[in-house]
């Protein structure tokens, strides 16, 4: 059984909605720092701010780069990934160019990722590729899961979260690419972390990682569930 602070590290606490403003941020850091999440997720303009509040508190401070869409230049992505790390970003998650691998151009794909990687490795700075499950199909997923992990990525991400009407697989989605994908390869749930019940079934199917943005309302509900001596 996991514990309130175990899964409290397994959570990267969100705010990067367009209309998430400066004070949405600061909240959220808040939320992570009294949590205690393993990371927070920020909007790029807001990482060196973010990263000076998140000065000594433990919590890791992450961003995005090619959101939502992934269909930039990989000179576009560098260029963001690059400002993100001057600035102290401390992990990356970057969407595939989704457009390329459905157009079967794979090999574009992997090298766009791994120059993202490539840029990272200097400063440590791990980073996720983000599938967009929702507009592939299982054998497009784990082909794509296979392309991340091949270019040198230590996380497979679900979904950028943004549509969160299109995430009814997320569970076999996770389950599926554990199957295949290197143990020390982790996958990342996102688009579907509402509830406790929902990360918990993530967990079980294989998933070690959590895009949530309702982080306070599911690490309270386990405390309750813990202190009730109710299974979970």
């Amino acid at each position: 059984m996991l514990t309130v602070d175990e899964l409290a590290s397994m959570i990267d606490h969100s705010i990067i909605d367009p209309f998430h403003t400066e004070r949405d941020m600061v909240e959220g850091i808040e939320t992570a720092i009294r949590y205690r999440t393993g990371r927070f997720t920020t909007q790029p303009i807001r990482v060196k701010a973010a990263r000076k509040r998140l000065e000594d508190t433990g919590v890791l401070l992450q961003t995005y780069v090619g959101f939502p869409h992934g269909n930039d230049h990989t000179e576009v992505k560098l260029l963001q990934a690059r400002r993100a790390l001057d600035e102290g970003v401390q992990e990356l998650d970057m969407v595939i160019n989704i457009s390329a691998f459905l157009s079967g151009d794979h090999a574009y794909v992997e090298q766009d990722v791994n120059a993202i990687v490539e840029a990272a490795r200097p400063y440590d700075v791990t980073v996720k590729g983000i599938l967009e499950c929702f507009c592939l199909t299982r054998p497009q997923r784990l082909q794509a899961a296979l392309i991340v992990e091949r270019a040198g990525a230590q996380f497979v991400k679900t979904s950028t979260g943004q549509r969160p009407d299109m995430q009814a697989s997320i569970a076999e989605d996770c389950r599926s690419m554990r199957a295949i994908l290197k143990p020390e390869t982790t996958i990342k749930a996102s688009g579907g972390c509402f509830d406790l019940d929902a990360l918990l079934l993530y967990y079980r199917n294989g998933a070690r990682r959590f895009g949530a943005s309702e982080t306070a309302t599911i690490l309270e509900d386990l405390r309750t569930r813990i202190a009730n001596g109710q299974p979970h």
